[in-house]
């Protein structure tokens, strides 16, 4: 099972994105996409750089091969989105939420908005369990924050309950080296961003100086064959790819 996760930057650059969408849909199993728009449910108009404002429907017609399930957190915001190419059996689809809770953020600040996961259970000659997650901002030194603390602590009573291969990937906001992230390491999940020596998550887009953002984190029963960032420029996050059995 081959699986990309990125931050898609609310498809400010969807034409590169798109592409890259389509040139790795073919070797592709799972996408998990972060910071999806989908104007039809009336988000407001973002800056695309081709000036397309509906990147989950270019994201649709991009993947005909895949069946896409999405979580938006909030009205009128952007949300996860999870594309399982067909072939494989969805047994389950579930949005879990780990800080707050749906519709909860106040005065318009994205500091109250509520933090989801997507939950899917997919099955073909192995069951594999993928949590999708756009994880708490609350600052951008990505440092430990009570908050975060208590995502941490509800991500791995929720992933705990679960048996079996299971995969936390997406845009988890946090530092490797935070107690959050030991948290999740406790599960236990294996951090491949520190296993592999990855230096950086992000790309030239983001001028900050904290690089780290994103994660794919399996389970011990999930044999990896490959683990990598991607060196594609289609956000201000690079992808990242699993291979495993």
């Amino acid at each position: 099972m081959r699986l990309i996760t990125l931050n898609i930057w609310c498809g400010k650059l969807s034409g590169e994105l798109i592409d890259f969408v389509k040139s790795k849909s073919t070797t592709t199993d799972v996408f998990c996409f972060q910071e999806v728009l989908d104007n039809r449910r009336g988000i407001p108009s973002a800056v695309f750089k081709d000036g397309s404002e509906d990147i989950a429907n270019r994201l649709r017609q991009a993947l005909p091969e895949f069946v896409g399930y999405n979580a938006i957190p909030q009205v009128n915001e952007r949300g996860l989105a999870t594309f399982i190419k067909k072939g494989w059996r969805v047994e389950s689809v579930e949005e879990q939420y780990v800080y707050g809770k749906k519709n909860t953020m106040t005065d318009n600040k994205w500091s109250t908005i509520g933090i989801n996961m997507l939950y899917t259970r997919i099955r073909k000659d192995e069951v594999y369990n993928i949590w999708n997650i756009h994880g708490k901002f609350v600052a951008l030194d990505k440092k430990d924050y009570p908050e975060t603390l208590e995502q941490s602590r509800n991500i791995k009573g929720i992933i705990k309950a679960i048996d079996g291969k299971r995969i936390l990937c997406g845009d988890l906001n946090l530092s490797p080296h935070t107690e959050s992230i030991r948290i999740l390491e406790g599960i236990p999940l294996r951090n491949l961003v520190t296993e592999y020596g990855i230096t950086s998550t992000r790309t030239r887009y983001f001028e900050f100086p904290e690089k780290f953002a994103d994660y794919i984190m399996p389970s011990h029963e999930v044999s990896v064959k490959k683990f990598a960032v991607l060196d594609d420029v289609v956000s201000d996050h690079l992808p990242l790819l699993i291979d495993c059995f």
